[in-house]
């Protein structure tokens, strides 16, 4: 017995494990059924079933596994009767104890016949199942209740299937074995049916050669005699007319019901469709023809036996008339016999054969005979069964011809009823290989509009092979090709592919002596599946693509693809082709189905090939078929080369790849013209205002005809060729026009809202580099548009006054400008779809904090969209400034220059809808600190007329880092709030938490102003430092350690120099542990918490500073969300302002807090200002630095300056620089304390500007933060003022719109202001005077120095307020407010307050400082109508009026009357108990006296007298008519609003002017001596008052009765006192 050992149950089998023995298989099997001992049946079972085991077939099976196999099956068989349909069952093969063995198991039990194994094997190759072990045990079963019956069990090991295709094999193999069944149990009644049909021809039907039948006869004999399996019969009648003709076209009858697999009426025999089958013209004609037995090939393949389609076998039966009446039609199998037999045993076909060899003539025995001979018989057999003799001899005449010179030919037979054509290919041996065998097919198919159904080679030692190949038609209807250009079709398809090849080079156009060196190189390049699919032609195609290919594929310069676009005869208009080439490496698929989806196309197929030239590197070609589901409405000759462009910019990153590119094929623009598009759809989705990017895509794709109509009004606006502007308005307003009618017709109103507004867009844009190119003739990578954003009505507000927009693939970038002169940092963003949003909340801040600079406010911000993902720092930075240069070109690219003769120059190929606009300026931003000496890099590149003025802090300029000024000037603002509360923090420990890390400028810098911190707490976005009781000496020295090593962070910091609790802690940790010493300085009670919550502490700790210097939004405003801030990666971190425990916060960052935040965190009680105000220190050098650069240009240009001189002179200049910043931001800080002093006595006058600037459409309260007037109203009720970042605000707008009108104005030509010019720059540029007068912003500066001091020094409302009420222009205000502090030396006056810092009490300062002020807004006005006359200057004025005050000054208050005397002295003791030192508390006091000083000089220098004279006379006059009374009286009445003011205001000015009067006509009665005491004075008035003594009484017992009245002093009182004093004055014209 055999000895083989299977793998037992728990061990893993393997290959080269033995079977078991047969008899332990037995003693398994046993115990498996719980039998003792097996029975004859069980034991054939298992040796069958042992027999056809192999061990190495199924090496996961285990010995045991196959025991519950074997056991399964028998198990299953016992509940099946004889003669049941077959049981099938597929599923997991289960082992021992249900162990997976990763195989499926096909189960099979049925009554034994024939045919069985074939068949089930033939269904599983045909869906490709996998076979791993047969088991086919047939045993004899005599089951209780049923005959004894031969069963078999076929077990079929396969791979495993899922269950979708276990139930489709299970259906094939029920009808696979149905029709074994059927074919078996009808075998008998088919052999009766052949027999009768045998009978019936043996009766000789008349008109048949007996000869023929005869021969049938045998045939049907030899059929009988095993050279046939009989698979199914059926007897059709041929349908007769009432004449006894054949009627056409009608359905053949079935006479009775078929046999075997034709038992089923379903089943066709001749044709595809359901039987009954029609008469139809070609059968029509085979009865005439053909002789009574006729072999086809059926159209049904069998699944018995063998898997091919089946043999039709038909035999006619004739009527009594002699005429075929019907046929019996029998299918099934030649057997392998019938084939094995030479052609001359064979019935039917050995008289064809010898017909035909009779019929050729040749002589017996000759070569010819002999070889002609062998050509039929190795016919094709099943040919030689269907083919009529005629055409046998003609074809084989044909073979035997190409024996002589042999060469491609083909031979072709079609299928009688018309079904297939039968070719017989004959190919040289030489040129035979599987891809000519293929290419001939593919030919053949086409040619007949079939397909290839099958083929057969015959492949001997002849010099021909031959392929036998049956295409497939459909019956009448397909085309019948032309046989001689299919001959040459074919015959060039067994070409050799060299010689193709070279023809192909040659047709293309190649020169003869590059056929050979192109061969050699690229012909065997093409490899065997290339070959097969595409001919010669396509390849030289190939090649001639391949010549723009770079040499390596990369991104890395030249092109990386190529791509050719192109249709089949064979594509429908919804599909086309292309090939992508690509040298070096494949292209991912990934790669290029997302741009196809994105251009609106469908990937239907893709084929590659590898094309590997000798000595050198592979080229790449993949074709794809695409679906174009909109392509009915396209032409592809117009979209074909916009294709290809537009996918290869995608590719080399020229152009982005989104929905965008569709309008490409739906326009048949180019790709740029689809950016342009994507570039104006992008800015306005930055607006967020607009639908989304899919909704835009959708509505230029669903209207193309209004995307057509914008891109020509952007082409009528800025293509250069079309002349100047003028010229282009018509066509323009006419192209409006129309998009504006074609827009009527949008149904989807989001869609009308994007079309319209891109639309808007355009009419908008002044200026755009598209339609530039460069030295190489080809546009600029990146398109930038210039807005004029006021146009645009739907931008989210402030609206600025110019913005530029640049776009290009890897960087997209904002730039917005509120006037044509601003400035304002470029941020590095990570905001890919809001940066415009972030950088506009910016340039609010930017607006606030260039008030104290020249230009107003800008900002720009660009993302850059290519980032290396994972990559290092360095990689990172290098993509980052690519974008950073990118967006600095597309904004130089549309901007002007000025030349050396100071004209200004416009950019070329530009179309300006503007005036000229030459300043841009820019400087570093987040992320773009060390970016500035390549911004100027840039502007040299371009020859701007800046240089390296463009951006300021490169390395030859101020350094803000390394000035720290940004910092400094933060201090001056934090020092300043802590002075006003009584602390000096620069000798003072005081407490700090802050945001930021030693590494940094801000917080770096501003941590080492003062030795006096003791920073408890910080964090970055690293680490959290906390030292809860820092000795401030120590930490200094280790945070000074910190700041000058490069890259610190908290966690460098040394732990050692960190009091005890403290720590650096990683904001990654899951959670930190706190100390007590912690819990006691950020006062909370948590003795754990996530870093999160650490930082929330830190920001609510109850610290005296908070000190922001790094960058995020950490203070909201309860009524804010998260979401409103925009700043999501510290949503977690946010705290409500009025939770800040902080005494004061300073604001060295920007955008620390909202706006809102801060005036939350104001109204709780904290000192804070905004951030524009405390770090405009930066911003303000950087402006230095500019105009610095701007005057050194011009010194240089104009010889007084050597180039070489420059770089030293800016550098020993960096320290005053630096001063002179810092004085700003005293400066400012100062301002808001005095306005913040006002209180609520302000507020009328507050928001009296608020409307005064809205009605100018200057303010969005809203926008801004500012209260609307119901708030203002409920404020006033409450007594509540404005806070320090309110004011802020409105300082700012008063400066920027104060700036406006002075530059406006004539003002900054007056020769005095020559002098501010100098003074605003350092000391040794005071030389280069002359060069200043030229300085391009010398106008500018002077309005900027102006606006500045006197909205610091006067209050926001006060410039429009002094010119409603001294009915004056700008230019006059200005004039007279210079004047008045030169005047009355307000200026040294001021200065000498400021130099009681940490002398006097800060509370004593704010009186003076409003005291001084007070005075020179007063005098501000007195002196404004003068300013305002023709030919009026401050030299003038100073000329005219300095000596007056002067000489008063220098008097004293012993002019005064005293009613004046007595209010002087109260004063000066008012302020002496302030702790102000007496000499300032006099100085100070008597200034308000000096109000009527320029009435005084004017009536001294008229009468010739001395000031002081004309003065104590003066005061006398006031005394004598009560005028010292009424306006003091006057200035404390009530005001309820502006109007009463004034209303008051003009009575003062009624009082002052009549006594002037008064004054006038008392001095002209007299002489100067009266002016010398007291009692002269008061005399000669009296002396004059004598003739006028009855009126003059009334008028003082008016003022008397009035004043007894009680109540006070009412406006009304007052009117009534000074009517009477009207009538005295009238009495001394």
């Amino acid at each position: 017995m055999l000895k083989e050992t299977l793998p037992m149950s728990g061990e893993a089998p393997t290959a080269s494990s033995q079977a078991i023995t047969l008899e332990a298989l037995g003693k398994s099997f046993a115990k498996a059924l719980g039998q003792r001992v097996l029975g004859t049946v069980e034991q054939s079972y298992l040796q069958q079933a042992f027999d056809d085991y192999a061990a190495d077939e199924t090496p996961e099976i285990a010995g045991d596994d196959l025991t519950v196999l074997l056991a399964t099956v028998w198990q299953s068989a016992q509940t099946r009767k004889s003669g049941d349909p077959a049981q099938i069952t597929i599923g997991p093969l289960a082992g021992v104890g249900g162990r997976s063995t990763g195989c499926d198991v096909v189960q099979i039990i049925q009554d034994d016949r024939p045919f069985l194994v074939d068949s089930v094997m033939g269904e599983l190759a045909e869906v490709g199942v996998m076979v791993r072990g047969l088991f086919h045990p047939v045993v004899e079963t005599a089951r209780p209740g049923d005959k004894a019956a031969r069963e078999s069990m076929i077990i079929v090991v396969i791979d495993p299937l899922p269950q979708e295709r276990r139930d489709a094999l299970g259906e094939g193999l029920a009808q696979s074995l149905a029709d074994v069944r059927s074919a078996v149990v009808d075998h008998g009644a088919m052999n009766a049916l052949m027999a009768r049909s045998i009978a019936h021809l043996e009766a000789c039907p008349a008109g048949v050669d007996p000869a023929v039948v005869e021969e049938n006869l045998a045939f049907l004999s030899w059929l009988n005699d095993d050279h046939f399996v009989f698979l199914g019969a059926r007897d059709y009648d041929y349908p007769r007319t009432a004449s006894g003709g054949y009627e056409a076209e009608a359905p053949l009858s079935q006479s009775g019901e078929g046999l075997g697999v034709l038992s089923d009426p379903e089943r066709t025999v001749l044709r595809r469709a359901n039987e009954p089958a029609v008469l139809t013209k070609s059968m029509k004609r085979q009865l005439d023809l053909s002789e009574p037995v006729t072999v086809a090939k059926a159209n049904i393949r069998s699944r018995v036996h063998r898997r091919a389609y089946m043999d039709y076998v038909g035999v006619k039966r004739y009527g009594a008339d002699g005429r075929p009446s019907g046929e019996t039609r029998f299918v099934g199998l030649f057997t392998a016999e019938a084939y094995d037999r030479t052609a001359s045993q064979v019935p039917l076909v050995r008289r064809k054969v010898t017909n035909a060899l009779a019929r050729a003539g040749k002589t017996p025995g000759s070569h010819n005979e002999k070889r002609l001979r062998n050509i039929l018989e190795n016919y094709p057999r099943d040919e030689l069964f269907q083919i009529r003799e005629d055409e046998l001899l003609g074809i084989a005449n044909g073979i035997l011809h190409l024996y002589d010179r042999p060469r491609i030919k083909i031979f072709t037979r079609n299928d009688p009823f018309d079904r297939f054509v039968s070719v017989l290919a004959f190919i040289p041996r030489e040129r035979f290989d599987a891809s000519v065998r293929e290419r001939i097919g593919r030919l053949l198919a086409d040619a007949w509009g079939g397909r290839l159904s099958a083929w057969y080679p015959q492949l001997s030692d002849q010099p021909l092979v031959r392929i036998h190949y049956i295409i497939g038609v459909t019956a009448g209807d397909h085309p019948t090709p032309d046989m001689d250009a299919l001959e040459i079709a074919v015959a060039e398809a067994g070409r050799s592919w060299i010689d193709r090849f070279e023809r192909a080079v040659r047709v293309a156009g190649f020169g003869e002596v590059s056929v050979g060196p192109v061969s050699a190189k690229w012909a065997d390049a093409f490899g065997a599946g290339y070959r097969d699919r595409y001919d010669a032609t396509e390849a030289v195609q190939d090649v001639q693509a391949f010549d723009c290919l770079n040499g390596s594929g990369l991104v890395d310069g030249g092109e990386p693809v190529a791509v050719r676009a192109f249709r089949t005869a064979t594509d429908s208009s919804l599909h086309f082709r292309f090939k992508l080439y690509r040298r070096g490496s494949a292209v991912p698929l990934s790669d290029v189905l997302p741009i196809l989806a994105d251009m609106g196309l469908k990937a239907l197929e893709e084929f590659g090939n590898a094309i590997r030239p000798a000595g050198d590197v592979p080229i790449y070609i993949h074709e794809f078929l695409l679906e174009d589901p909109r392509g009915d409405s396209l032409t592809f000759e117009d979209v074909k080369i916009p294709f290809e462009q537009a996918f290869s910019a995608v590719w080399s990153g020229r152009t982005e790849s989104d929905g965008f590119n569709r309008l490409v094929l739906e326009l048949g623009v180019d790709w740029r013209e689809a950016a342009l598009i994507r570039t104006l759809a992008r800015y306005r989705q930055q607006t967020g205002l607009d639908p989304s990017q899919v909704v835009q895509e959708e509505a230029l794709r669903e209207y193309p005809e209004v995307a057509r109509a914008i891109l020509s009004l952007f082409k009528a606006k800025f293509d250069p060729t079309l002349g100047d502007v003028a010229s282009r308005q018509a066509p323009v307003e006419a192209l409006i026009a129309r998009i504006n009618r074609l827009l009527q017709d949008v149904r989807s109103l989001d869609h009308d809202r994007a079309l319209r507004r891109i639309a808007l867009l355009v009419e908008a844009i002044k200026r755009t580099n598209y339609f530039q190119v460069g030295p190489d003739g080809q546009p600029a990578a990146h398109i930038s548009i210039k807005i004029a954003s006021r146009e645009l009505e739907y931008l989210p507000l402030p609206k600025p006054y110019r913005e530029i927009f640049v776009w290009a693939p890897h960087i997209e970038g904002v730039h917005l400008r509120f006037g044509p002169v601003a400035r304002g940092g470029l941020r590095w963003s990570d905001r890919r779809d809001d940066f415009r949003t972030e950088v506009l909340g910016l340039v609010k801040a930017q607006q606030v904090k260039n008030a104290v600079i020249v230009p107003v406010g800008s900002k720009g911000g660009f993302y850059p969209k290519c980032l290396p993902k994972g990559g290092d720092r360095d990689a990172i930075q290098t993509e980052a400034i690519r974008a950073y240069k990118t967006f600095l070109s597309g904004m130089l690219d549309i901007t002007d220059n000025i030349v050396a003769d100071g004209s200004v120059a416009h950019p070329a190929d530009v179309v300006m809808w503007e005036g000229d606009d030459p300043y841009l300026v820019v400087a570093a931003d987040k992320g773009t600190a060390s970016f500035s000496d390549i911004a100027n890099g840039i502007s040299a590149d371009y020859g701007y007329w800046l240089d390296d003025a463009f951006a300021s802090g490169g390395s030859v300029g101020y350094d803000h880092k390394e000035m720290g000024i940004t910092a400094r000037g933060a201090w001056e603002a934090v020092k300043r709030h802590f002075r006003e509360m009584g602390k000096d923090i620069q000798t003072e420990p005081f407490t700090v938490v802050g945001v930021g890390d030693m590494s940094g400028d801000v917080f770096g810098n501003g941590m080492l102003l003062s030795k006096a911190i003791k920073l408890v707490a910080a964090f970055d976005h690293r680490d959290i430092f906390i030292d809860p009781s820092p000795d401030p000496a120590t930490s200094w020295v280790e945070r000074n350690r910190l700041f000058k090593l490069p890259r610190t962070s908290w966690q460098d910091y040394d732990k050692s120099k960190i009091s005890k609790g403290g720590g650096v802690f990683s904001r990654s940790a899951k959670s930190i542990a706190l100390t007590p010493e912690i819990r006691a300085a950020l006062d909370i009670e948590d003795t754990v918490l996530d870093p999160a919550s650490l930082m929330k502490a830190i920001l609510r700790a109850p610290a005296e500073l908070l000190y922001f210097g790094g960058i995020g939004t950490y203070v909201k405003a309860p009524r804010e969300t998260d979401a409103q801030v925009g700043d999501k990666a510290n949503d977690a971190i946010r705290v409500d302002g009025g939770e800040v425990r902080a005494s004061v916060i300073g604001e060295g960052a920007n955008l620390g807090m909202t706006q809102a935040g801060r005036i939350a965190f104001a109204l709780s009680g904290g000192r804070i200002n905004t951030d524009a105000i405390d770090n405009s220190a930066g911003v303000d050098s950087s402006d230095h630095e500019v105009n610095i650069k701007i005057l050194t240009g011009a010194a240089i240009a104009s010889g007084s300056l050597q180039v070489g001189d420059r770089n030293a002179l800016l550098a020993s200049m960096t320290d005053e620089v630096g001063l002179k910043v810092l004085a700003h931001n005293y400066d400012q800080t100062l301002a808001l304390s005095l306005q913040e002093a006002d209180g609520p006595a302000a507020l009328d006058a507050q928001q009296s500007f608020m409307q005064w600037l809205g009605a100018k459409g200057k303010l969005d309260r809203k926008v801004e933060g500012l209260p609307d007037d119901l708030r203002l109203a409920e404020m006033k009720g409450s007594d509540q003022a404005l806070t320090r970042p309110e004011l802020a605000v409105l300082t700012a707008y008063s400066k920027i719109e104060l700036f406006d009108d002075i530059v406006a104005s004539a003002a900054p030509e007056d020769p005095f202001f020559e002098e501010t010019l100098v003074r605003y720059f350092p000391g040794p540029l005071a030389k280069y005077e002359a060069d200043m007068q030229r300085h391009r912003l010398h106008r500018e500066i002077v309005a900027t120095v102006l606006s500045n001091e006197i909205v610091n020094m006067c209050g926001p409302s006060f410039p429009e307020r002094l010119r409603q009420s001294a009915e004056c222009d700008t230019g006059a205000m200005v004039i007279a407010f210079e004047a008045a502090r030169r005047v009355f030396r307000l200026d040294e006056a001021w200065d000498a307050v400021s130099g009681l810092d940490l002398k006097i009490p800060a509370e004593a300062q704010i009186v003076l400082y409003r005291e001084i002020s007070t005075v020179l807004r007063r005098q501000t006005f007195w002196l404004a109508r003068r300013a305002a006359r023709a030919g009026a200057t401050v030299d003038g004025l100073i000329a005219a009026y300095r000596p007056a005050a002067d000489a008063l000054r220098a008097r004293g208050g012993v002019v005064l009357s005293h009613f004046e005397q007595d209010r002087l002295d109260k004063r000066v003791q008012s302020f002496i108990g302030l702790g102000v030192p007496v000499k300032m508390a006099k100085a100070v006091a008597l200034l308000r006296p000096l109000v009527a000083t320029s009435d005084i000089g004017d009536l001294a220098r008229e009468a010739g007298w001395p000031e002081p004279e004309m003065a104590r006379l003066y005061h006398q006059v006031g005394a004598a008519f009560d005028f010292d009374r009424l306006r003091a009286a006057a200035g404390a009445v009530p005001s309820a609003d502006h109007f009463d003011r004034l209303a008051v205001r003009r009575l003062i000015e009624d009082l002052m002017s009549e006594q002037m009067v008064l004054t006038r006509a008392v001095a002209r009665s007299t002489d100067m001596s009266v002016g010398e005491s007291e009692a002269a004075a008061e005399q000669a008035v009296d002396t004059w008052i004598g003739p006028r003594l009855r009126i003059v009484e009334g008028v003082r017992a008016s003022v008397d009765e009035i004043e007894a009245s009680g109540k006070g002093w009412t406006f009304a009182k007052l009117t009534i006192a000074n009517g009477a004093i009207r009538e005295v004055a009238a009495t001394a014209t």
